[in-house]
């Protein structure tokens, strides 16, 4: 019974300071890991609202707002032209295809798609993955809305990867859809 107390009390404390080391690792590396994260978001959020020669700028407000309604959406970006007036939006959202997609889909104001960028997928490489490096397939994308488009009749799949065709269709979807909930309001 000794025995077993004994290794149960080392076995305790390995875990304890490893849990300790691990705690203080966290701590040190996690606003690094925000800020790389907040950088991405707003370089793709940048690419997206180009066409439109807009700076963006990230809204808490709309977000939270939206959010209620779009739980997948992670956060939106105001695209800021001249004079400070409104020019767009970036719209950054994870979507389902194979596996996640985390993008960022501009939408100018009058509800047309101005382009897409990935933040980071999960798809299968070579296949799903291939398809969101295509500039040729995600280039359909451009210019549509702000009605809510339909694969295979609004915009083509990509060959052996119907599954990434359908959640960067739904991701679009999502951001027309938070548009419209964008104008509704009056924004």
């Amino acid at each position: 019974m000794r025995k077993i107390l004994d290794l149960s009390l080392r076995l305790f404390m390995v875990c304890a300071l490893a849990a300790l080391a691990l705690g203080f690792v966290d701590a040190l590396v996690k606003n690094r890991i925000e800020e790389q994260e907040r950088k991405r978001k707003a370089t793709a959020a940048e690419r997206v609202l180009e066409p439109v020669g807009a700076v963006p700028e990230e809204s808490p407000e709309l977000t939270e707002y939206l959010r209620d309604s779009f739980p997948d959406l992670i956060g939106v970006f105001r695209g800021v032209g001249e004079g400070g007036a409104t020019a767009g939006y970036a719209f950054v959202l994870k979507s389902k295809g194979y596996n996640f997609i985390t993008m960022a889909v501009g939408v100018d104001l009058e509800g047309r798609v101005l382009g897409l960028d990935f933040i980071t997928n999960e798809e299968t490489p070579g296949l799903g993955a291939k398809a969101l490096e295509d500039e040729g397939y995600l280039s359909q994308f451009e210019g549509k809305g702000p009605e809510r488009l339909t694969l295979k009749v609004d915009v083509d799949a990509y060959t052996s990867a119907t599954y990434t065709s359908k959640g960067v269709t739904n991701g679009v979807n999502m951001a027309l859809d938070m548009w419209r909930e964008i104008e509704r309001r009056g924004e």
